[in-house]
This record gives structure tokens, sequence and C-alpha cells, in this order.
């Protein structure tokens, strides 16, 4: 419970500090537990930038599956994934320092606030122990050039290989701590580089994946025959998200043996798509009872063979009626 606590007191602090620089924010509670889920908040920073940041007191407590469905998901969407922690591994995550954890930028509070007033960008990048410093290969090479250095000079300099100088000038390689402060007494502060904390997630290589029901199944099979890339989530407010050029859309199935939650899902998996401007969001249930519970509550439903038919719709070139089709149509 001590460390549940703590979670949800840094979830507090990262809000106060998004709050003063965002359009728009959603702190996402489903699941319930802050420690099953793998989204806590959704949100749109004045630059127009969209993040969902996922919260932890120590950074090692996460799950690598969680993780990657973090990064799976930013991925499809364009959107940047970002954990907030104290400490991994039990040891204080240092201020001004961009951690590594299975392709995903994890910083303090502190840090997140520097970088967001722009009074301390990050150069600082760690993975596991191995610390390094963020560099401008280009602005390497150029003062490299200026001060009629060769590629053996500076490597001689170094200590290291040719090799490993052409890698920092093209971006293959960063230098460790030792060898940037060298770097930057030779050549000069300029060729570090800041670290974007809230650059878009690198577009991943979907994997195979075993959904849940075979309605998901079935969904996500018709929007990859239409050219969709489609991505199953499991700890979050949604069950898969599909994109194709620059259309998005996030789905909610219904599964039948936890219908209890479905509508906290669909209520959270709102406020996620209109913080980050998802516009497409679709609720499919299969059960006319449980249809009924949602649409009374103001959310609209499609029946799976509905869903299907509005995408079958558009790959004949037709204008998709789309889930906002008279809800009378369903359920009565």
């Amino acid at each position: 419970m001590r460390r549940r606590g703590e979670a949800r007191e840094i979830l507090y602090r990262v809000l106060a500090t998004l709050y003063r620089y965002a359009d728009s924010i959603a702190v996402i509670e489903h699941p319930r537990s802050i420690k099953m889920r793998s989204i806590d908040i959704a949100v749109r920073l004045r630059d127009g930038r969209r993040l969902i940041v996922k919260v932890a007191y120590d950074l090692e407590e996460i799950p690598k599956s969680e993780i990657r469905e973090l990064l799976s998901l930013a991925s499809l969407l364009d959107l940047s994934p970002l954990i907030i922690a104290a400490e991994r591994g039990g040891e204080p995550l240092l201020d001004g320092v961009a951690y590594e954890k299975s392709g995903v930028r994890a910083v303090t509070v502190e840090t997140l606030e520097n970088v967001l007033s722009g009074e301390e960008p990050v150069f600082i990048r760690v993975e596991k122990s191995h610390f390094t410093v963020s560099i401008d290969g280009e602005t390497l090479r150029r003062r490299r050039t200026e001060l009629n250095l060769s590629l053996g000079d500076l490597a001689a300099m170094l200590g290291v290989s040719r090799r490993t100088v052409y890698e920092y000038e093209r971006g293959g390689m960063e230098p460790t701590l030792e060898k940037a402060e060298i770097l930057i007494k030779v050549l000069g502060e300029d060729i570090a580089k800041p670290i974007d904390l809230f650059s878009p997630a690198k577009r991943l290589r979907q994997r195979e994946t075993t959904f849940d029901t075979i309605v998901e199944e079935k969904l996500a099979s018709k929007l990859r025959d239409l050219g969709y890339n489609v991505v199953h989530v499991k700890r979050t407010t949604l069950d898969i998200a599909a994109r194709k050029d620059n259309r998005e859309m996030t789905i909610v199935v219904e599964h039948p043996s936890r219908s209890t939650s479905l509508l906290d899902k669909v209520y959270y998996l709102n406020k996620l798509a209109n913080a980050v401007g998802i516009k497409e969001k679709y609720v499919v249930v299969e059960t006319p009872r449980v249809g009924r519970i949602l649409e009374k509550e103001g959310y609209e439903t499609l029946k799976p063979e509905d869903f299907i038919e509005i995408l079958g719709q558009e790959n004949e070139g037709c204008t998709p009626n789309r889930a906002s089709g008279k809800r009378e149509d369903y359920y009565r």
C-alpha cells in the first residue's frame, strides 16, 4: 500500500506540473489500480505535442510488457510516451537525466518541470548504468574541421578509434560523460544537443498478438484487410487502436466476462481521445442489455456487424455513417 500511495503522490505532482503547460489533459483511471495500467495521463501540450504518460514510484517495478504496450500505442498514433518515476531499483533517479527503459524515456518530476519551463534542458542519457551525452554530430564535424583536426587527431585526444569519432558525427553513437567533457573542452559547449523528451515514438514493426475475444480478432482482421495498422492493448482504456495515413481510431470491445467495468472503460476512452484529439472512437458491444445501459449514459454503441459494415462502406468509397448513427436502431 505504501508504494501505491507514493506512486499516486507522484501522479498528483505530475498533474500539477502539466496543468501549467497543457491545452488539454486527462487522468486515465482504468484499470483502477495504478500498478495495473499502462497509461495514467493523456495530454496535449500548448505546442500541439501529444503525450501518454505512465507514473510509477520505482522504474523497475513497471513490467516490460506494460512498457511495450505504452510504446506500441504511442508508435501507432504518433504520440510521445514518457515515464515519470522517483527511483530505479531503490536508488533515486537523478534530476537532469533521461533514463531509458525498454525504449521509453523516464525522468523525475523535477526534470519534467525544468524541461517544460525551458529552464534546464536534458543532455545526459542513461540506459542500465551506461551514461552518455547527446551530441550534435553535424556541429561536432563542423567545429572539428574549423580547427583543422582530423578524425585521427580527435580520436587520439579521446583515446578512441577513428571509427568511434565518425560514429559520433553521424549520430550512430553517443560519447560517455568522460569523453563528452573532453569534446566540449576542445570543441565548445554548442556541440551538446538537448534531448527532446517529447518526440513522437519511432514507428515500430507491429508484433503478432493474441486477442481476448473472437470479436476483437474479427474487427482487427477487417481493419488490416483495409490497410490499417492495428495495435491490441490490454492494460488501458481501449482494446484496439488503428491507423491508416492520418486517420486514427480507438475502439472498446465488450468482454462478456468483464461487462461490469465497461462503463468506466468507455468513460475514460472518451477522456483520452478528447485530450489528444482522436476524433474516431467506437464502442462495440454484442449484448443488447449492455448496449442499452451505455446508451442511457449517452454513449453511442455499435454491434460488431454494424462496425464491420461501416468499414465496408469505406472500402467501397462511400461516406460511412460511423458511430453517430441513431442509437434506437440498435437495441430496441
